[in-house]
């Protein structure tokens, strides 16, 4: 039995590090230790974390936005930051997955799907796992070919172009921009250039997986202001 235990205290150190090391940032590398999100007793969620509200979001906005939590040796930048629910900022949440308006429906994916909160709603945990990077950043599907947007968002998918006759429709996603006459390959900056000429990244067009036109390539998640004119960020 002794040697049991001794063989289990010795391994403890290990399991610590292996954790620490896949869970960068979110570890000891950046002042950040476990007992800062979770807490094994009375908690309010039901994952164990440490929030007020029991929301996975409110946990993620104590160091994710302006002015949040900072004893962390981290500095976030812009695009690690986020307002969300705010329009025209960022991706909504703690609304309903259920939107038709954005064409969104219940998520296809057991990694997303398990994620919504209790009553149904979207959270930052249901697109982002703070445990693992393997999708950076840190998304729970990989969003190379926009198939973590489309989970929800698929029915506004589309592959072939349609006319618009004054109602909602969809743009083509999955197919590559065309290169000659009527096309602006790469695409123009406010400038009248080809991009990236007026020192603007945040306005680029951005191509996925094989050149092809996908959600992320007209939409950003967090910070987008939907003006190309001027540099998105808080």
């Amino acid at each position: 039995m002794i040697r049991k235990i001794a063989l289990l205290m010795m391994a403890l150190p290990l399991l610590w590090q292996s954790a620490s090391a896949a869970d960068d940032p979110h570890g000891t590398a950046n002042s950040v230790e476990c007992a800062q999100c979770h807490i094994s007793h009375s908690t309010l969620g039901d994952i164990l974390i440490n929030s007020t509200d029991s929301l996975v979001a409110t946990l993620c906005l104590s160091c994710h936005s302006p002015g949040g939590w900072v004893p962390m040796s981290k500095t976030l930048s812009s695009s690690q930051q986020a307002i969300p629910g705010t329009s025209g900022t960022s991706h909504s949440w703690n609304v309903n997955y259920n939107n038709a308006d954005a064409g969104a429906g219940l998520p296809q994916s057991t990694a997303l799907l398990e994620h919504l909160s209790a009553d149904s709603s979207i959270t930052c945990g249901t697109c982002h796992d703070p445990h693992s990077n393997t999708n950076s950043p840190f998304l729970r599907l990989d969003n190379s070919a926009n198939l973590l947007c489309l989970d929800c968002h698929d029915s506004w998918a589309t592959s072939s172009a349609k006319s618009y006759t004054g109602s909602p429709m969809s743009h083509p996603t999955g197919v590559a921009l065309p290169s000659g006459d009527g096309w602006h390959n790469p695409p123009l900056d406010t400038d009248g250039n080809p991009q990236p000429s007026d020192g603007n990244t945040t306005n680029d067009f951005v191509l996925g997986t094989g050149g092809n036109v996908g959600c992320t390539a007209c939409h950003g998640i967090h910070y987008s202001d939907s003006n190309s004119g001027t540099v998105d960020g808080p």
